[in-house]
């Protein structure tokens, strides 16, 4: 499955156990990113999911977590 920069970056913060606010914040804050807004994160985020064929935050975080991502 192909990833974008982005969607590698939101699932790198999620294994840290950030928070899309805390997602958020800190792609605002790294202007290599074109991201101002969490629910710009949130689109991403059910978009992963979407990707994945999961309906939760916890199954992302199943799969996430038993894949090599």
């Amino acid at each position: 499955m192909e990833l974008t920069t982005t969607e590698k970056k939101i699932i790198s913060l999620l294994k840290k156990g950030q928070q899309q606010t805390e997602i958020a914040e800190y792609f605002r804050n790294n202007k290599s990113f074109n991201i101002n807004s969490q629910s710009a994160v949130e689109k991403l985020i059910m978009g992963l999911k979407k990707k994945y064929g999961v309906k939760t935050m916890f199954q992302l975080g199943v799969v996430i977590g038993t894949s090599k991502i």
